[in-house]
């Protein structure tokens, strides 16, 4: 049986040791979610990341990122990156000698540009597995693409969210086993407020509609098409309000929409109780990505109730929830598609159902790459062959 045709149950212990270099934010929330989910399901689960996510194992050195690196010169990043080889190379390798485990599972890169090395490390004792969160590259173009592959072709196994990535990494890493595991984490908590408190205790107005873009605010969100399409939405709903919140990476489209009339631009990281609030107290979750298959700030509209509207790089996400509707990547469509849902026509609420899949597709996984590393004879030194 496969990852992607159903679940399996191991009938033994896997050592798992988890590594996310990511101190906060929507990657760290997935790793600590399918840690516990794991755990749960009977394995022994390491997690390996910075304080205070991090559990016996601390990756003491966490990659630096955000808008800090985003502002920077490529020299510059270069330097900062140079610095974090020796300390990242060497908190992994304690991690792996420590732990032991049958399977290393990535969800981050730990260094960039050498992470390929790293995998091939690693893999000497142990499967690896690599979740991509998003294959197709955010930034950096050809370049970005070019270094991610040369990593994904180190690993036993990759997963991936969602089938038309599949078939991007199939192409980019040929003879690497691709695996479909969709997210049905519980990466939205379960703090749920109601609408009229969240506003109240965020300032903001009882009664205008309101429209919300939240977390990263990076170019590839969709930034530029929310310049063009909100000015349409103001001649229609002339008391709306778009709530544009997070960690702010500089772009003349973010300096556009801090002056259109309507916009609250909110910037600095927000805190995992913040999120609910600022979920809640929106009449719809905007999420214009121009790339991207997979959105975290979708499963904390799930938990509020709030339904989201989102361009076709989510679609199977969108569908496969029920959190609200996809809109093409056209301003006209999206003011039209805001009018409709902040005035007469407001998009059903969603109502979150958590699932299994992604923990029992992820130990096939697991099962899978252990069995295949059996039958070539990549037993682990101490003679185990996955699972004490």
């Amino acid at each position: 049986m496969t990852a992607d045709s159903g679940s399996m149950t191991a009938d033994r212990r896997i050592r798992v040791l988890l590594v996310d270099s990511s101190d906060r934010g929507g990657i760290a929330r997935y790793s600590a979610a399918l840690r516990d989910g794991l755990v749960a399901a009977g394995a022994e689960v390491v997690l390996a990341a910075p304080p205070p996510a991090g559990d016996a194992e601390v990756l003491l050195h966490p990659r630096h990122w955000g808008p800090e690196m985003a502002g920077r010169g490529r020299l510059r990043v270069y330097a900062r990156r140079v610095t974090e080889v020796a300390p990242a190379t060497g908190a992994l390798l304690g991690a792996l000698r420590r732990t032991r485990p049958d399977v290393v599972h990535f969800q981050s890169e730990i260094v960039p540009g050498i992470d390929h090395v790293l995998v091939r490390l690693a893999r000497r004792s142990c499967a690896v597995v690599i979740t991509l969160h998003d294959p197709f590259p955010l930034e950096g173009g050809a370049r970005a693409a070019a270094d991610q592959a040369r990593r994904w072709r180190a690993a036993d196994a990759l997963i991936v969210h969602a089938q038309d990535q599949r078939f991007f990494v199939e192409a980019s890493a040929p003879g690497v086993a691709v695996h479909v595991v969709p997210v049905d984490l519980p990466l939205g908590g379960s703090l749920r407020h109601e609408r009229a408190d969240a506003r109240r205790r965020l300032g903001l107005s009882p009664e205008a509609p309101a429209a919300l873009l939240l977390g990263q605010l990076r170019p590839y969100k969709g930034l530029r098409l929310l310049c063009e399409a909100w000015p349409l939405v103001m001649e229609s709903v002339p008391d709306a309000q778009l709530l544009v919140v997070g960690e702010a990476y500089p772009s003349d489209d973010l300096s556009r929409l801090r002056s259109t009339g309507g916009v609250t631009v909110v910037e600095g990281f927000v805190a995992e109780g913040d999120l609910a609030l600022w979920t809640a107290a929106a009449d719809v979750v905007v999420l214009p990505y121009g790339v991207g298959g997979h959105s975290g700030v979708l499963h904390r509209a799930l938990v509020a109730g709030t339904p989201v509207m989102a361009s076709p790089s989510l679609a199977e996400e969108v569908w496969r929830t029920g959190a609200g509707l996809v809109v093409p990547l056209q301003a006209a469509a999206w003011a039209d598609a805001l009018v409709s849902a902040l005035g007469s026509s407001p998009i059903p609420a969603p109502k979150a159902s958590p699932g299994v899949e992604s923990v029992s597709r992820t130990l096939a996984v697991y099962d899978e790459v252990l069995a295949g590393r059996a039958r070539r004879g990549r037993r682990r030194p101490d003679g185990g062959g996955g699972g004490s």
